[in-house]
């Protein structure tokens, strides 16, 4: 039968070899020991993890290549008027979203600025807590808003707290610099959010690093304008800005607790705003083990190395004087860590300050928030707060007559003495606290 002659059976094996490229017939052994060696690597080294050393320059990832001037100093004396136009079906899919899944996804718009159109921009709801209340149709009491925070509609757009991205649809393009831009909302203290801006003044004053702000009158879609405070959001170039380092933002719901040494365990826990494959989370990672693996004295001996507590001390001391129960161990987990190339160590730096002078009972957000009297403020306390029980005031401090000592949260001593931060001082008064704490030269203990 022709099938099973010979003759044929070759012709088919030689049209079969004459597909195969000529210079692979001819090299077809090293080519084979090629594949060998990499089905022996893969099988003795699948499950290992390759990390690359990285030597690089800083340089930003985001390199701006269009500047809109403008007509006025973004953050100078001025006000300034800002109208928002985006399309209403993909602004109602927007929240819908976020009220079903939590997140917070970007949507194009157009903005003007003082009288300059920029086209094309990104706008995406900002925060954390101060978001709480739109994640059900029909709004939260007081209770579940937040601390500081006030009860918001997607009804009302114009003061939802909105985050302006100027490169989302444009690579490369900035306003005055700024690649993004936030929009604040209102706070249970003031429509205008003055305490958050208070805040502000106060921690630049102490020479704390902080964001620039200013005040706008906004508008959504051509509906009523609402006075906002405008705020310039720390982004690559305001990262830069600072000097050599890299800025990490603590993502909500995360934690300072050490996962090990890979880093993508920390993608919900860090997010990394400037020099992405200059650097990594691998400093953060570092800091992390230091304080879960470290025992008490080298603790004290050694976290001046991995973080500037000096400068730590200043920002648990401004976060006390201004009443601030949303900061690094409030539930919007809102602070970002600046990571000094040069000296090698951290810097704690403030943000979202809304929840500001607002006075509260023991247990973040237990009760209903209160602004700060006006005889609370005079007497340096906050209205019906007093000290742990067995705890009195330093040495030559008495509270005012009639008063009370403040109390800055619950529980017992703080276990570290202050001699861990450089401080003379034995003991503290702690907020709220988790397994590793460290204490500053005033009245607070934050968990670090």
């Amino acid at each position: 039968m022709a099938a099973d002659d010979p003759s044929a059976r070759l012709t088919r094996s030689n049209r079969a070899r004459h597909r195969i490229p000529v210079r692979l017939r001819q090299h077809w052994k090293p080519a084979a020991a090629v594949l060998a060696g990499l089905a022996v690597l893969v099988l003795a080294f699948g499950e290992t993890r390759v990390r690359p050393y990285v030597t690089s320059e800083l340089v930003s990832a985001d390199t701006v290549v269009e500047d809109v001037a403008g007509s006025a100093d973004l953050f100078g004396a001025d006000t300034h008027e800002i109208e928002l136009t985006f399309d209403q079906s993909e602004y109602e899919e927007m929240m819908e979203t976020f009220r079903e899944d939590g997140e917070k996804e970007f949507i194009r718009a157009d903005v003007v600025i003082d009288g300059t159109a920029v086209p094309d921009v990104g706008v995406r709801l900002k925060g954390n807590s101060t978001l709480f209340s739109l994640r059900t149709d029909d709004g939260q009491d007081d209770a579940e808003v937040g601390p500081g925070k006030v009860a918001l509609s997607d009804d009302a757009p114009e003061t939802l707290p909105w985050l302006i991205s100027f490169d989302e649809y444009v690579e490369g393009r900035a306003y005055q610099g700024h690649t993004e831009i936030a929009l604040r909302p209102a706070t249970s203290t003031s429509d205008t959010a003055l305490n958050e801006a208070l805040a502000l003044e106060l921690t630049e004053a102490d020479g704390q690093t902080t964001q620039d702000h200013t005040f706008a009158s906004v508008t959504v879609n051509g509906g009523d304008a609402a006075p906002r405070i405008l705020l310039d959001a720390p982004d690559a170039q305001w990262a830069d800005s600072l000097g050599d380092g890299v800025l990490y933002k603590a993502r909500a719901g995360g934690s300072m607790a050490y996962l090990g040494q890979d880093p993508t365990d920390y993608d919900d826990v860090y997010e990394q705003i400037n020099d992405e494959g200059g650097y990594d989370l691998q400093p953060v990672i570092d800091l992390l083990r230091f304080v879960e693996e470290a025992d008490d004295e080298e603790f004290a001996q050694e976290l001046d190395a991995y973080l500037d507590t000096e400068s730590f001390a200043r920002y648990l001391a401004m976060q006390d004087l201004i009443s601030n129960g949303d900061a690094m161990d409030g539930p919007g987990n809102n602070y970002y860590l600046w990571y000094d190339t040069a000296a090698e160590r951290f810097t704690v730096l403030s943000w979202d300050l809304n929840g500001a002078f607002v006075a509260r009972s023991p247990g973040l957000g237990a009760a209903e928030d209160t602004a700060v009297s006006p005889q609370a403020r005079s007497s340096g306390g906050l209205e019906g707060q007093r000290g742990p029980e067995g705890v009195m005031p330093p040495e030559g401090g008495m509270p005012p007559e009639g008063g009370e000592s403040p109390r800055v949260g619950s529980g017992t001593r703080c276990p570290r003495t202050a001699e861990a931060a450089g401080n003379s001082r034995s003991g503290s008064w702690p907020t709220p606290t988790s397994r590793r704490r460290t204490c500053g030269p005033t009245p607070t203990c934050m968990t670090l």
